[in-house]
């Protein structure tokens, strides 16, 4: 579920360091999907103790721009990541 706490939050009124809730936000995923990326090592985080991780914004970027970036040119010659599953 989508946490709608933080309806005002977007990427020009960020934080630079966000918490997991935070991110969660401006993905617009559960928070549950942000620890999992981050286990995975999916997403690049900070961890100060149980519930306490925290996600430089412009990391968050970049990775989004990282994975759209493989996924166009996957796409592009006719090749799906999750394909080769």
């Amino acid at each position: 579920m989508v946490d709608t706490k933080i309806p005002s939050l977007s990427w020009e009124n960020a934080p630079d360091i966000l918490t997991v809730r935070e991110a969660a936000a401006l993905l617009r995923v559960s928070t549950t999907a942000v620890y999992a990326a981050v286990k995975l090592g999916l997403l690049p985080a900070a961890n100060f103790g149980k519930r306490q991780t925290r996600i430089a914004k412009h990391v968050l970027r970049e990775e989004l721009v990282k994975k759209s970036e493989l996924l166009g040119m996957t796409v592009a010659f006719g090749h799906i990541p999750e394909a080769n599953k």
